[in-house]
């Protein structure tokens, strides 16, 4: 019994973590979910058959909350994602005002032999 109420535990810190993402810094957020999902692992790896009703139901719940996680994991993977496009633009932006004439390739001048 008390190996799935265990998992619902830790499940549902997940869920809180996630919702809270916004009043605490992401990287914590990051550490804190990275963390549970190692103890959540754990917790999974020690669950076998045969289950009673109440895990079953149980169990269900935590299916539900996976689907929550899943969501808000897809959310902050995004804001990651597009804050290091901005980042990526910003150093471009950078050296483009720091080197003006860098990475600029021109043909003019060039000859271009179409024979062989």
């Amino acid at each position: 019994m008390g190996r799935l109420h265990e998992l619902y535990k830790i499940t549902m810190q997940m869920v809180k973590v996630l919702k809270n993402t916004e009043e605490t810094s992401r990287d914590k957020t990051i550490d804190t979910m990275n963390q549970l999902i190692e103890e959540r692992d754990q917790v999974i790896a020690n669950i076998k058959a045969p289950y009673s009703e109440e895990e079953m139901k149980i169990g269900q719940q935590v299916v539900k909350l996976n689907e929550q996680i899943k969501v808000n994991m897809d959310k902050l993977y995004e804001n990651v994602k597009s804050d290091m496009k901005k980042i990526k633009q910003q150093k471009k932006l950078n050296r483009t005002y720091i080197n003006p004439y860098g990475p600029i390739k021109t043909t003019d001048g060039m000859y271009v032999d179409n024979k062989q």
